[in-house]
């Protein structure tokens, strides 16, 4: 089924059913004014029975009637914008597949039904500029609604709504101007969201997916790590989606959200209560491990893939390329499986409900309530210190499998130090991204390093399974080419990281 998207910028305004148009052909920019055209349109919306989508500012309708009829699914983009999504008509019970997999995150075991039906008696005016271009649409629309969900009921009322024709170069100014002259004609700009708000009325529910002011708006230590939480919790509902339609790079994408996640909740530990952390953390890292598996995959192929394709011909005895992207896209199928149970598995949607409850009422201990500058420096400053012991370790550790290992555990100090540092940037501003950087970048060379290490692995295995014959030199050969590769990025790690472990986040001196 074809599904297409567009951004959609518009303003409401509320109107009295004897209110007299306004004369559109006075507005500034305005050179004319196209004949009305007038629809019926019935819109049935979905969602579920606790209104889900709705507390998100989500909105899914089956509509017909009018130039786009179809199915509709609006996302919030930022304030005045949402992104559309559309899907043809199709059967007029079931939600297209691709709509559900986009908020399935959003609505995980609820089951998904209609919750109010909207017909609306529709007159559009195209507003154009002086070279005839498509500027917006004014539309003023009688609404008749019917709730289901709830006690049932019905209701009436008239608005009016200005959209821009986006795709023709209309900007956020035109919008501007448009809604400002309306308002000075005696138009009174909507509080209404959408129509289904105005429909739910007092049913309408609260805001799902917010911090409490006094932790996203405070001074205390913990303004700062929920406020980030906050950020990557609608990255990793957004990036949800995205895995279950299969998009280039959405696992590893995602497998990077729940990282940020684990990474400072391990880090603030001590912000909150100890039995909260421990179960989040453990539940993120059953999650990662299961995209892992197929992100894993997905770059040890390429790695592969990309050194066969660079060796002559003459040293790739047999058919090893074909074999390889065989076997890998068995093993690829088998991982994406174990990913899609996991993200419909119960452990999955309870895993989203308990984060999303422990941003919005954060178990905090006494620290959690502490200034926020000189406790967020110290424990910043303990993940950096994490980092200089580590480093040590693996500096320090024999060459072969120890060393590789040791190399592995600075790498993985070093992401908790960049996203402890991430965190702090609302209160350290430059000082805390000039840390994050440092560690970012010793986490990507030694990114590099550990791909090495499991591409050996790999080629290892392959080398000296029984009847490989001649393709094991083959294999040997790629083998000294990983060897090389891990001691150049020792070599760079070793440049990088002299500057990158004395960084610190100043404390305050009163």
């Amino acid at each position: 089924m074809a599904t297409s998207s567009t951004v959609e910028a518009e303003r409401k305004f509320d109107a009295e059913a004897s209110t007299p148009l306004p004369a559109l052909d006075t507005i500034d920019g305005v050179a004319s004014v196209g004949a009305p055209e007038t629809h019926t349109l019935e819109a049935i919306y979905f969602d579920t029975r606790h209104l889900a989508l709705a507390a998100r500012g989500i909105s899914l309708r089956r509509r017909t009637g009018g130039h786009d009829a179809g199915w509709h699914l609006k996302l919030p983009l930022s304030p005045g914008k949402r992104t559309e999504i559309h899907a043809p008509l199709g059967n007029a019970d079931t939600v297209p597949d691709e709509l559900m997999d986009r908020i399935l995150a959003y609505t995980r075991e609820g089951t998904v039904a209609a919750v109010a039906t909207l017909t609306t008696e529709r007159t559009s005016y195209a507003l154009y500029g002086s070279d005839g271009g498509r500027l917006a649409d004014f539309v003023d629309d009688h609404v008749h609604a019917h709730v289901s969900v709830g006690e049932p009921r019905e209701m009436e009322w008239r608005e009016w709504e200005v959209e821009l024709a986006a795709q023709d170069g209309a900007d956020d100014s035109m919008l501007d101007n448009l809604t400002g002259q309306l308002a000075e004609a005696g138009a009174k700009p909507s509080e209404r969201t959408s129509k289904l708000a105005t429909a739910l009325g007092g049913s309408w529910p609260d805001a799902k997916g917010t911090a409490g002011t006094e932790y996203s708006n405070g001074k205390a230590a913990v303004a700062p790590v929920i406020s980030f939480l906050q950020t990557q919790m609608a990255d990793l509902l957004f990036q949800d989606a995205h895995v279950r339609l299969g998009q280039d790079d959405s696992v590893h994408q995602m497998r990077s959200v729940i990282r940020r996640l684990r990474s400072v909740l391990h880090s603030y530990r001590t912000l909150f209560e100890p039995a909260a952390v421990e179960e989040r953390e453990r539940e993120l890292k059953t999650l990662a491990k299961t995209l892992g598996h197929y992100r894993d995959i997905e770059v040890l192929h390429a790695r592969l893939r990309k050194y066969l394709e660079e060796l002559p011909e003459e040293l790739v005895l047999g058919p090893l390329r074909d074999e390889l992207d065989q076997r890998m896209a068995a093993r690829a199928d088998t991982a994406m499986a174990a990913v899609r149970n996991h993200m419909t598995s119960r452990r999955y949607f309870r895993l989203l409900d308990e984060l999303e409850a422990f941003i919005a009422d954060p178990p905090l201990t006494a620290l959690g309530e502490k200034p926020a500058r000189k406790t967020v420096a110290k424990l910043v400053n303990k993940a950096a210190k994490r980092l200089g012991k580590r480093h040590d370790a693996a500096v320090g550790a024999a060459v072969g499998p120890e060393r590789d290992a040791a190399f592995h555990e600075v790498r993985k100090a070093a992401k908790k130090l960049r996203f402890a540092a991430a965190a702090a940037e609302s209160t350290y501003g430059k000082r805390a991204s000039k840390v994050e950087a440092a560690a970012h970048k010793l986490q990507s060379i030694l990114g590099d390093h550990q791909d090495s290490v499991m591409a050996r692995a790999e080629l290892h295995n392959l080398g000296s399974a029984p009847g490989i014959g001649s393709a094991a030199f083959t294999y040997g050969v790629l083998h000294a080419m990983e060897r090389s590769v891990a001691d150049a990025t020792e070599t760079e790690y070793l440049r990088h990281s002299r500057k990158a472990l004395k960084l610190r986040l100043k404390k305050p001196t009163s």
